[in-house]
């Protein structure tokens, strides 16, 4: 189970946007790759998120055919490593770590901060 999924809302805690909230478009897992270029187990130090609005940049896009619909400066959104990023508490507002415990026969999410649930159950 990963501590950040997507629809999550993340608050960044390093780089060029400290401080800046977004929510998780989407998780890039990060693959170890052998040398015939194949998968062969996960890589945590690789992991990533696509957070929206958040490490946006300028892309100079420019027209090769009739298909590519997007063309001139377009904005694009850059992935930022996991260990950049802090879950927000939906029940403190907070920046918080987050723990695992069993309630019933499921694996929640926790804050660690004020003990509440995170995911639904």
């Amino acid at each position: 189970m990963q501590k950040i999924k997507k629809g999550d809302l993340v608050q960044v805690i390093s780089g060029n946007e400290i401080g800046v909230r977004g929510e998780v478009d989407r998780v890039l897992k990060g693959w170890a790759i052998d040398r015939f270029n194949k998968r062969t187990g996960r890589n945590p130090d690789r992991d990533k998120l696509l957070i929206k609005g958040v490490n946006v940049r300028k892309k100079h896009q420019r027209p090769i055919s009739q298909t590519r619909t997007q063309t001139g400066i377009i904005d694009k959104e850059l992935p930022v490593h996991v260990s950049n990023v802090m879950l927000v508490c939906p029940n403190c507002d907070e920046a918080a770590r987050v723990g695992f415990r069993v309630e019933g026969d499921k694996k929640v999410r926790f804050c660690k901060r004020c003990q509440a649930t995170i995911d639904k159950i």
